[in-house]
């Protein structure tokens, strides 16, 4: 479990280097340690993406990547008629 979590982490470091989302650091540093465990400015570089966030924490298991609606009981997508974009 541990080790699909560390591959995780270093898949988004590389989008976000591809994307030219991350910080740039003097001395070459990254943004996942050797050992696999992301530091603050993964953290801060991803959450700056909302659509990235999500899929991050979907990835990882924090999120369910799909949920029943309680009114129609389909999936909980933009066809749902109880599904309104909002933003937080």
């Amino acid at each position: 479990m541990v080790g699909n979590i560390s591959a995780v982490f270093t898949e988004y470091e590389e989008c976000m280097w591809r994307l030219q989302k991350a910080p740039t650091f003097s001395r070459g540093q990254r943004m996942v340690r050797s050992d696999g465990a992301p530091n603050r400015a993964f953290f801060y570089s991803l959450f700056d993406d909302h659509a990235m966030a999500i899929e991050f924490l979907k990835d990882i298991g924090l999120i369910q990547r799909t949920m029943q609606c309680n009114s129609c009981s389909r999936d909980m997508t933009s066809e749902c008629p109880n599904v309104h974009d909002r933003v937080y």
